[in-house]
């Protein structure tokens, strides 16, 4: 995206919000209102824009809040420009070098974690049991490795050795 369309959408989005505040108290009492109602906007923009993606491109709409919890960890649009001037094709947040395989499996696993523990925390509080994990993820691999291997029990049992291994290392005081 070039520096033009960025600085465009930075003044569209500051109006907006200088309307906004417009509409709460200038006078500090009710900063709790401006808070609430720019969050409240800031979700009003991306729900929508998800939606408008989902339609075009069905799955879409996920990608563009991982996009939007990315940029928010980056520090906000400056930062991603910067990084996209730099001549780098793709921003990360994780600045894991690209020949560091283990980090980035950690990495992975780290936010997969971070993900299934706040999923289960958004279910009806009879649901969050260890057994409900254990059948989210069942659900979750069998998905994958049936949408992106050909071979997927194959892939299951090098899986399992691997997870084995790593449950010995685990027992052993090893980091993974």
């Amino acid at each position: 995206m070039h520096t033009d369309k960025i600085k465009e959408i930075q003044q569209v989005v500051s109006q907006a919000l200088m309307k906004l505040q417009d509409l709460v108290s200038p006078d500090g009492k009710n900063q709790a209102e401006l808070l609430s109602q720019v969050n409240l906007f800031l979700l009003s923009i991306m729900s929508t824009a998800a939606d408008l993606v989902e339609l075009a491109i069905p799955g879409g709409g996920a990608s563009v809040y991982a996009e939007v919890e990315a940029g928010a960890k980056m520090r906000g649009i400056k930062s991603i420009a910067a990084a996209m001037q730099k001549g780098s094709p793709h921003y990360s947040i994780s600045n894991i070098d690209p020949n560091d395989l283990p980090t980035a499996m950690n990495y992975i696993g780290q936010q997969l974690s971070i993900t299934l523990t706040k999923a289960m925390h958004e279910l009806p509080h009879p649901l969050r049991k260890v057994e409900t994990q254990l059948r989210g993820i069942e659900a979750l691999l069998a998905n994958f490795l049936n949408q992106k291997f050909n071979n997927s029990h194959d892939v299951l049992n090098a899986l399992c050795e691997h997870v084995h291994m790593a449950l010995k290392d685990l027992s052993g005081n090893h980091p993974v």
